[in-house]
């Protein structure tokens, strides 16, 4: 009963008019016996009903005996034509139509799942609006090419990836990154495939055609990781292999050995190694795994995490250790001033729009963060008129009012003859914190702070990665005071700093060897090399990154820390979920098993009970689907 996708399909509806027939014919059969129709023609139909049922199960076992010689349909096929040979025409063909019912509901139950993704794909927009020639034409998806504009209505979703080039609305790019508050979007901000225009019109220059737009990205990959197969399923394809021929002797062992040893009647041994060999149908163990595994997926694709393939679920479940990238990580990646400190009677505002003034012309990451944070501070009609750079120390500007601003290390302050406050400025110059010093006229003014923002949600991670077991470590290439108070700040375990590329990649392996399992949270692209050499790659806030989504195993859309966790829950319930599926199919047919060999169940009740547990497997893991963060 494993899902076939294309054999399935092609001869589905045929199969299934089959058995409608034959459930008439059966139906007619057993009506007969009720009013007294003569046994030639109630056998007539019994016998046609069984013919009719069994004909595909025959031909599926044949045609599938080259790929895999001991299959579920060879199994039921066995078991119509041993009905046949005893008899038992009506039992034969009410268990393969049992069989047909069952199938056919698990093949709904696994398409269904496996069609979340494509449905994905169908919110994508079919049209979209063309800025032509000064005008609007409305054109299909698959026509855009790189370069072209398209107008993107409040209440309509972006069709493709682009960059905005004229508006501004709230984004909500939910069903990519999992994310579920909108984002301000303006021009010049990438907008993602699939986001949701809310508030507001904006053009859109697009960047990437239809088919390789994050969306259809992502279902294609999702689709694509369920060809990655966890190794429990796998053990469970191989075991398969060797437990369907052991079956199918130990069936014919049951059949021939009481009659020929003990002279025991033909019919009834015969009778129950068909039961034997019906309930030994392996359809719900093979089925056990790939079923759990895809819905998991397809629950971390809801949540924004594109996960490839079952394996990486399965490594999550054994993780003991969190490895975590600081810059842009743990951080925000992004310099922003954390303090001003006014001296010698002037005001936060004062020293923000001198160092504003004079950084407004640099490019500097430190730069543009003053100049970001100053922008609210009205900088009056004083103009800058001269301005040096001083490579590595900082900047001399002079002002349209004659004074002279100078901007950079408070060492460069000290060179150039400032009186820099001394003892008294000392205790604002904390190790690991860029600071700027501001003065004017040779007096200090000022001292600006600037860091990269630790993300607030990230000391609540790492303290529930320790509730869940888990050692969290920080790797970073930055300075070791830096990287102490940030270690502190979260609450990390254990730090290293100072590291190139390469030694974060030794310090992985060592991590892996003390650990056992070991998990790398990094940006996908300059953390590569690390990632690779983790039990589990995962990139964060990938969303539209085509390099960080094709380095990782597992690709965060949206850039909030508190996926990992969740993540690794989700791992653990899914190898949870497989663990109970397997057992639950080994026990109960082992149980019904022996029930069927002493005689103590009918034919018909094998078969309930084993499609019954196939359901029940899929039932298990249906809740999956509704696991939330």
């Amino acid at each position: 009963m494993m899902v076939m996708d294309g054999e399935k399909h092609e001869g589905g509806r045929l199969r299934l008019w089959l058995a409608v027939v034959s459930g008439v014919l059966l139906g007619a059969g057993l009506l007969g016996s009720l009013v007294n129709v003569p046994s030639e023609v109630r056998e007539g139909l019994f016998g046609a009903s069984l013919t009719l049922v069994a004909a595909p199960v025959v031909y599926d076992a044949i045609r599938r005996l080259r790929e895999q010689p001991f299959n579920e349909d060879l199994l039921m096929a066995i078991a119509a034509i041993g009905a046949a040979a005893i008899g038992t025409w009506e039992e034969g063909a009410a268990v393969l139509l049992l069989y047909n019912a069952a199938e056919r509901i698990e093949d709904l139950t696994v398409d269904r799942v496996r069609n979340l993704a494509k449905r994905m794909a169908g919110l994508l927009p079919k049209r979209a609006l063309l800025k032509k020639d000064g005008g609007e034409e409305e054109v299909s998806v698959e026509s855009l090419n790189v370069g072209d504009v398209v107008i993107v209505k409040s209440g309509w979703r972006v069709p493709v990836d682009g960059r905005i080039v004229a508006g501004r609305s709230s984004i909500d790019q939910s069903i990519v990154t999992g994310e579920s508050i909108p984002v301000e979007k303006s021009v010049g901000d990438r907008v993602l495939s699939g986001s949701l225009s809310i508030g507001g019109s904006i053009e859109v220059l697009v960047e990437k055609p239809y088919s390789e737009s994050t969306v259809s990205r992502i279902v294609e990959m999702v689709l694509e990781a369920q060809e990655r197969k966890a190794r429990v399923e796998r053990f469970i394809e191989r075991f398969s292999r060797y437990y369907t021929p052991a079956m199918i002797l130990l069936s014919s062992g049951i059949a021939m050995i009481p009659p020929l040893v003990f002279g025991q009647p033909y019919a009834t041994w015969l009778y129950r190694a068909l039961i034997v060999l019906v309930i030994a149908c392996p359809s719900a163990l093979v089925i056990s795994t790939p079923v759990t595994v895809l819905m998991g997926l397809t629950r971390a694709m809801w949540s924004g995490i594109l996960v490839k393939g079952g394996r990486y679920l399965e490594e999550l479940a054994g993780v003991r250790a969190v490895v975590f990238d600081k810059t842009g990580t743990l951080t925000e990646g992004r310099l922003k001033v954390s303090r001003v400190i006014p001296l010698n009677g002037y005001r936060e505002e004062d020293v923000l729009r001198l160092a504003a003034m004079a950084e407004s012309r640099s490019s500097h990451p430190i730069a543009n963060a003053i100049v970001e944070r100053a922008g609210h501070v009205q900088r009056g009609t004083v103009e800058v008129t001269q301005f040096v750079d001083v490579p590595g120390k900082g900047l001399k500007v002079t002002l349209s009012d004659g004074s002279v601003v100078l901007v950079g290390k408070h060492s460069f302050l000290v060179e150039e003859g400032v009186d820099a406050g001394g003892q008294m400025v000392s205790q604002f110059l904390p190790s690991g914190v860029a600071t700027v010093a501001v003065a004017v006229n040779g007096k200090i003014a000022g001292l600006i702070h600037v860091e990269d923002q630790v993300r607030s949600e990230a000391r609540g991670v790492v303290k529930e990665l320790h509730s869940q077991g888990i050692k969290s470590v920080m790797l970073t290439g930055d300075n070791p005071s830096t990287a102490r108070e940030v270690s502190a700040e979260l609450g990390i375990d254990e730090y290293y700093a100072d590291l190139l590329p390469e030694d974060k990649v030794r310090l992985v392996d060592e991590l892996r060897a003390r650990y056992g399992s070991v998990a790398m949270v990094g940006d996908g692209v300059n953390d590569a090399p690390a990632l690779a050499a983790s039990n589990v790659g995962i990139a964060i806030g990938t969303a539209g990154n085509d390099v960080a989504i094709e380095a990782a195993d597992v690709a965060l859309m949206g850039s909030n820390l508190r996926s990992i966790p969740y993540l690794i829950k989700l791992g653990r319930k899914v190898s949870s979920k497989v663990r109970v599926n397997i057992a639950l199919a080994l026990s109960l047919k082992a149980i019904m098993i022996a029930l069927g060999a002493v005689g103590l169940i009918p034919l018909w009740f094998a078969v309930i009970g084993d499609d019954g547990l196939t359901l029940l497997v899929i039932a298990n893991a249906l809740p999956l689907l509704r696991f939330r963060m």
